[in-house]
């Protein structure tokens, strides 16, 4: 691959990101959905903390704290993009969708780079609440015994976003249920997404309670 089409590759996924942070406003479907859940969370007196794995920039963590505001925020990601050891078992799926969308054709690599924790902290309204955990999920939340009642997966592909079904579904009972959000559900750039979920549900033996929320992308899985 010569430097410049490296470069345009560059730019072109810095133009979408930097196109998807403006529009992540507070009249964008899936921050209403948070914004009128985060009422009924707290309607309901549902027990937890919540956390986001996948933050990259923090456009919809710096919500999740604004809506959330009494509970905790622990925020996952490598703040490096994606895992090799991730992105070698999404290509062993051997799925035409991702190897013809944005990440595929060994474009992955060059995903979620242009970030770091001081940036994302330096966005939140309520930094004094929010916890980073920088590094390989789900190594990051081993120290972890809290109880959680609204999880945004965005993680993208496969392997961790099963991996963060596995961790924080068991972690919403006792607490009076919660929802996690299952970030690009329906994008078809990322079919890793939706097979997580069906996976999961093979691998616990029952169907999740599950929904669309409206912004055309995330699944509600909903633990009562």
């Amino acid at each position: 691959m010569n430097s410049i089409s490296e470069r345009a590759q560059k730019l072109i996924f810095d133009r979408e990101f930097a196109n998807s942070e403006l529009t992540m406003h507070e009249d964008h479907p899936r921050v209403k959905w948070l914004k009128e859940f985060s009422e009924y969370a707290a309607e309901q007196k549902l027990c937890g903390e919540v956390a986001e794995c996948g933050v990259f920039r923090g456009n919809f963590a710096y919500y999740i704290n604004k809506y959330f505001f009494k509970h905790t925020l622990y925020l996952f990601d490598t703040f490096e993009g994606f895992n090799a050891v991730d992105i070698k078992t999404e290509k062993s799926l051997d799925d035409p969708d991702f190897e013809s969308g944005r990440f595929g054709e060994d474009r992955s690599h060059k995903a979620f780079r242009g970030t770091n924790e001081k940036y994302v902290l330096s966005k939140m309204p309520y930094p004094q609440k929010c916890v980073i955990k920088k590094g390989y999920f789900p190594e990051t939340a081993k120290d972890i015994k809290e109880k959680f009642c609204f999880v945004n997966l965005d993680m993208d592909l496969y392997q961790p976003m099963l991996e963060g079904l596995r961790y924080f579904y068991p972690c919403m009972k006792g607490g009076g249920g919660g929802v996690i959000l299952m970030h690009d559900f329906f994008n078809n750039d990322l079919p890793g997404v939706k097979k997580a979920v069906v996976d999961f549900e093979q691998e616990a033996g029952f169907k999740l309670a599950k929904m669309p929320i409206g912004d055309g992308c995330s699944l509600a899985v909903i633990n009562l």
